[in-house]
């Protein structure tokens, strides 16, 4: 009898597939902040600008320990990293079980679980990157498909425990599954190709040749050469305005739905399906990205996001804010494989952690959008200057990816 032939998976796709349940978990974990927010502002009686200030506070600060996390990941690996999101998350979760007052609020989300989350996302880009040189953009967009499925299934989910629990057990609910799901799955991960005696995907058939048409590096930039490039800047401006926009949708759009009169657990799904079909943008965008370029798959993103924002104008029916989450869901995701498949293109993956963690800084500034949305609805009533503004900045962002070319060459990307 002959022998079967043996058939060898690339340990890379193992390391994409623990990273698309690690993100689906912290994701769809911190995305369900928008499911509590009606919760939290309408039974302790706090403002809107109260209730999503926390979330701006989250996203400062964790983004600000984005260049920490990328040097403790670029030296320690992502399973040390994995472990400090798995257990502070989980802290912080439990703890928001007892807040009573906003400090409380700003401390417990803003700095503990914002710390949780900071550990999560950068290690698991950062690794995926390193094990791809040949088929990173999908391999990035399957991996962070991973926070679409997140957001779509954890959101409804979240709804459906606070209707029959109560905010306060459900966040107690929640506060598990980092331990029980994130913990184990990140012993999988290996932060180089070498700990397992292999080289990067594509790496033997990318030598002496373009990885892609996106130009993969020839050499290894540190942290200092790869930020003295004007074109790394224009890369942060683009990352901030698309986190802003994305930020304010997930924590203000269910609050939206629900005051033109549609109940909570259909607004809960409609901001699930912005994660849904965000999956469809992560893997589409991260693939055809590997063939057109970064650049074009920026700008069609950019171009589909901010058409919906206008939309949000005039949407009222539930079918409105469904076409709304499908196009807009698809735009954002599409943007989010981009950035670590870009840095890994221009600058090599030695230090990719470390400038990745600073390009994240971009955070900070798009994170302040939340609470600014916040404020313009208890000031107006509503929420339609704040549309406004986001279709604005993504067609800004649109404009700026269309003129972004490789550092040091007059090339797009």
């Amino acid at each position: 009898m002959a022998d079967k032939a043996e058939i060898k998976i690339f340990y890379g796709w193992v390391i994409v597939a623990a990273a698309f349940v690690v993100l689906m978990i912290a994701w769809g974990l911190q995305y369900s902040y928008g499911v509590f927010f009606a919760s939290l502002s309408t039974e302790l009686a706090w403002t809107r600008t109260t209730v999503s200030g926390a979330y701006s506070v989250f996203m400062v600060f964790h983004c600000a320990l984005y260049p920490v996390v990328g040097v403790v990941n670029d030296r320690y690996g992502p399973r040390k990293s994995l472990l400090f999101c798995a257990l502070l998350t989980s802290s912080g979760f439990a703890l928001m079980s007892q807040i009573n007052a906003p400090w409380q609020l700003y401390t417990v989300y803003g700095v503990v679980v914002g710390s949780g989350i900071s550990f999560a996302y950068i290690p698991i880009t950062s690794t995926v990157t390193r094990w791809f040189v040949e088929r990173r953009g999908i391999a990035l967009g399957i991996a962070t498909a991973g926070i679409g499925i997140g957001t779509m299934v954890l959101l409804p989910f979240s709804q459906f425990l606070i209707s029959n629990f109560g905010w306060r057990s459900s966040y107690l609910i929640i506060a598990a599954f980092p331990l029980i799901i994130i913990l184990p799955v990140s012993r999988l991960l290996r932060l180089n190709p070498s700990e397992k005696g292999l080289l990067p995907y594509g790496a033997e058939e990318a030598a002496g040749k373009k990885a892609n048409n996106s130009l993969a590096s020839a050499r290894n930039f540190t942290l200092l050469e790869a930020i003295k490039e004007g074109n790394f800047w224009l890369l942060f401006m683009i990352n901030a305005f698309h986190i802003m926009i994305v930020q304010i949708i997930m924590v203000h759009l269910k609050t939206h739905i629900t005051d033109v009169g549609i109940p909570a657990m259909a607004a809960a799904t409609i901001l699930g399906v912005v994660g849904g079909a965000s999956v469809l943008g992560r893997i589409a965008i991260g693939g055809v990205s590997d063939r057109i370029g970064r650049r074009q798959g920026y700008s069609i993103c950019f171009l589909l996001m901010a058409i919906m924002m206008l939309w949000l104008l005039k949407a009222r029916e539930p079918w409105q804010f469904f076409v709304f989450s499908a196009i807009f869901g698809f735009g954002y995701g599409g943007c989010v494989p981009l950035p670590a498949a870009i840095i890994g293109d221009w600058f090599g993956t030695e230090s990719h952690g470390r400038i990745l963690g600073v390009l994240s800084l971009a955070g900070t500034i798009g994170g302040v959008g939340p609470i600014v949305a916040g404020y313009i609805y208890d000031v107006t009533g509503s929420y339609d200057l704040s549309f406004i503004i986001g279709a604005t900045a993504l067609f800004i962002a649109m404009g700026l990816s269309l003129v972004i070319k490789v550092p040091g060459t007059n090339k797009v990307i």
